[in-house]
This record gives structure tokens, C-alpha cells and sequence, in this order.
């Protein structure tokens, strides 16, 4: 039977050939701790004050 008739043959071939693959990380978010909020009012004026935050440093960056 040709790989192609079998539909089932990628997942084996990947459990066959298994490839571990690094996450790329993220830079230029500012650090922040656990918070708790009262409101989702609330929640998204502090996330809207993040974003802000993070448009005036440049933005963030996909790094390896």
C-alpha cells in the first residue's frame, strides 16, 4: 500500500521520525505579576495600559 492511499500513514511517519522543535521566545513585553481583578472594566484598562506600554517601547519581537 502507497502512502499516499493511506490516511493515516503522516501520523505514523511522525511517531516514526519524531522531531523535537524549539519554541521560538518573545522579547520586549514588560514584567508583570499575578493580578486580580474586580471587572473585566478593570482587566481591560490595565491590558489596554500593557499595550500601550509595549507599542511605545517598539513592540515585541520573535526571537530564537
Amino acid at each position: 500500500m502507497k502512502y499516499t492511499d493511506d490516511y493515516s500513514a503522516k501520523l505514523r511517519l511522525w511517531a516514526q521520525n519524531p522531531q523535537v522543535v524549539p519554541l521560538p521566545k518573545i522579547s520586549g513585553i514588560p514584567k508583570f505579576s499575578a493580578k486580580k481583578f474586580n471587572s473585566y472594566a478593570e482587566m481591560n484598562a490595565w491590558k489596554a495600559e500593557l499595550l500601550k506600554q509595549i507599542a511605545a517601547n517598539g513592540g515585541c519581537r520573535w526571537t530564537k
